[in-house]
């Protein structure tokens, strides 16, 4: 080989070195996802824990003690308003019943005799004597209707249709007055009282819908109406009282449950969306990536609650429209070019979900710290080759390259 063929060599290679190194330093694009990012209906649910209470329900007793003569029903049975329960030995007080109306009789019959006779001769009496007669009538009657209430406290009959619990006593047994015989309970409706925060005080009101669950009855709901908020915070534990009433025809809750409460507060409230899998964390900091045509770049999000299906309420930071990067974007960074492989449009519009807040949730953070760390699968993502000297190329609806910036866009104050 000649002189002149190892200088051409030479040129040649001190040629071609930077274009080598340019095209090694060049980075492949980083594919990703995006979709665009919408408002949401929810309905504003509060959930709880609460006890199932009969609205209406009596310890029943005999205001006399004495002697249990009849009981006429059995433990559990249900009974109608007016029916006669149980009784005791009533004897004494039946005599000084009938007594009493013996004696009403009688002055009766002494006031009629006086009238006919002065009817016939009208100064036989003096309106002393006539209006002394009198006086005994009202005090006879006045007697009688004494020892007829007196009749009473020998009884015990249902105040409410409802359905009795056991009888704490049995015939012939004696019972003091005042003791509890049985109990009666009105089944349908019944209550269940639970208590809500304090900071949910404004939108409750009377006439909201709740829902409750048992675990008596897994597959069953029940629905029922609020009736009830309190005035005033609990000095004890800072929250609010709340009744709600439900319709129970087939007596399946039992007063003393406890039960799961779901209240509604309001239909069709919007909020900003964003799916969980574009949030990223670092320490306090919550942000995603926004892609746009001018490339792509960083933005802070303030979060609110999560919706349970993947998605994540964003109380600050995006508008409506945005398109946030939702695969690839742990390998963003300043300049790094990215292929666009997929655009999910926004959601459309469908049935309200339910946005439930519990006394568990509201400690809960709407995005892990280990979201950070837990990057998209890239076996999914099959962009096209890119040339490396095509790394920025125009928009297309199949393949789209763009370059990481650092400069926020789109930020919402």
């Amino acid at each position: 080989m000649n002189k002149k063929s190892i200088s051409n060599i030479l040129l040649v290679s001190s040629l071609m070195s930077p274009i080598s190194a340019a095209i090694a330093n060049e980075q492949a694009p980083v594919p990703v996802t995006i979709e665009t990012i919408s408002t949401r209906s929810f309905e504003d649910i509060i959930q709880e824990v609460g006890k199932i209470n009969a609205i209406d329900s009596a310890a029943l007793t005999f205001s006399a003690g004495e002697k249990i003569t009849a009981i006429h029903f059995k433990d559990g049975d249900a009974v109608k308003k007016g029916d006669l329960i149980a009784e005791l030995d009533s004897t004494k007080a039946k005599a000084d019943f009938d007594k009493a109306k013996s004696s009403l009789g009688l002055a009766k019959t002494k006031l009629a005799r006086i009238q006919n006779l002065l009817a016939k001769q009208p100064d036989a009496l003096s309106p002393q004597d006539v209006d002394e007669m009198k006086e005994e009538v009202n005090l006879a009657k006045a007697d009688f209707s004494q020892k007829k209430a007196a009749l009473g406290d020998y009884q015990i009959i249902a105040p409410f249709n409802g359905q009795l619990s056991s009888f704490t006593q049995s015939i012939g047994s004696h019972i003091a007055a005042s003791t509890t015989l049985v109990s009666i309970y009105n089944l349908n409706p019944v209550e269940v009282k639970y208590a809500i925060s304090q900071n949910d005080l404004g939108k409750a009101a009377k006439g909201q819908t709740v829902t409750v669950t048992v675990e008596a009855f897994k597959e069953a709901t029940f629905e029922g109406v609020v009736d009830y908020v309190a005035p005033a915070v609990d000095v004890s534990s800072g929250r609010v009282e709340i009744h709600a009433r439900i319709d129970n025809p087939d007596n399946h809750l039992a007063p003393g449950m406890f039960a799961n409460v779901k209240q509604l507060f309001h239909k069709g409230n919007s909020h900003l969306v964003v799916p969980q899998n574009s949030v990223l964390a670092q320490n306090d900091e919550r942000y995603v990536w926004l892609y746009s045509n001018s490339g792509t770049t960083k933005q802070d999000v303030t979060l609110g609650k999560n919706t349970n299906d993947g998605y994540v309420i964003v109380n600050a930071g995006l508008k409506e429209g945005d398109q946030v990067i939702t695969t690839g974007q742990q390998k963003l960074e300043i300049n790094t070019p990215i292929t666009v492989i997929n655009h999910k449009p926004a959601a459309k519009k469908s049935a309200i979900p339910a946005l439930v807040t519990s006394a568990v949730e509201k400690s809960k953070p709407a995005v892990s710290e280990t979201s950070k760390a837990m990057p998209e699968p890239e076996a999914k993502l099959t962009p096209e080759p890119v040339e490396p000297s095509a790394a920025v190329a125009p928009i297309s609806a199949k393949s789209t390259s763009v370059m990481a910036s650092e400069t926020p866009t789109n930020e919402v104050n």
